[in-house]
This record gives C-alpha cells, sequence and structure tokens, in this order.
C-alpha cells in the first residue's frame, strides 16, 4: 500500500498544475492541458498493462493516481452540468475498477476498464460539445 503522504503530494501537485493552467496564457494553458491529458492517458495505459499482464498492483496503483488527478482537477469546479455528470460516471467507473483489482477478478476488472474508457470517451465528447457552444453562441 502507498503512503498517505505520497497521495497527498499527487493531489498537491495537481492542484499547483491546475492553478497553474487556470492562470496561464490561453496557449500555455493549451499546453499545459495537453500535458495534464498525457499524464492522464499514461496511467490509462498502465491499467492496460496491469490487465492484460494481470498485474493487479498495476491497475490498483495507476487507477488510484488517475482517480486523484480527475478530483483535483480544475475542470471539476466548471463546465456544464452534463461534462459533471460525465466527469462523476468516470470517477464511479475507476473506483469500481479499483474494487474490482482488489478482489483480482480480471474478467469484472477488465469490464470496469471498458467503461472507464467509455465514460472518458463521453467526457471529451463533452468538453468539445461546450467549446464548440462557446464559440457559436459566446456566454453574456
Amino acid at each position: 500500500m502507498t503512503p498517505k503522504w505520497v497521495w497527498l503530494a499527487v493531489v498537491v501537485g495537481s492542484v499547483v498544475v491546475g492553478a497553474f493552467i487556470e492562470a496561464a496564457e490561453p496557449d500555455q494553458r493549451r499546453l499545459a492541458n495537453q500535458a495534464f491529458m498525457r499524464q492522464k492517458l499514461a496511467l490509462s495505459q498502465g491499467i492496460l498493462e496491469g490487465l492484460t499482464l494481470e498485474k493487479f498492483n498495476l491497475v490498483t496503483g495507476n487507477a488510484l493516481r488517475l482517480r486523484n488527478l480527475s478530483i483535483s482537477n480544475v475542470w471539476t469546479t466548471a463546465g456544464s452540468p452534463d461534462y459533471r455528470r460525465n466527469l462523476t460516471n468516470f470517477q464511479a467507473s475507476i473506483d469500481g475498477l479499483y474494487t474490482a483489482a482488489i478482489d483480482q477478478n480480471l474478467d469484472r476488472a477488465t469490464e470496469a476498464y471498458a467503461k472507464v474508457a467509455r465514460s472518458s470517451v463521453e467526457c471529451h465528447r463533452q468538453v468539445r460539445l461546450d467549446r464548440h457552444l462557446r464559440t457559436v453562441v459566446p456566454p453574456k
């Protein structure tokens, strides 16, 4: 089990990165956002590696890190109600994945990973839709 201070460091670091992203100029914000998303992608790849090799410690570790990033994410307080609903679904999917990996149930963990991927796609779809709507109908 990873010490609590490691998780605290991940959360604090993510909040600092999130604050930087929010305060940055548009181009800097976009680059910071891309780096943040790449980090989430790397964690997702680690989960898939753990499932493929039946290394449940890889699954649980990467799932926890991914969950923590989604909690500290600056976008959790922003976005439309649909986005927040998708984010909640994403977090619940990760929780299911973590539980299945703790139980070392490969079938359930694989199904849970599919839900994580599906909810991630839905979140990104919602972000693109919200961005499009902001450009078509600027906020008042």
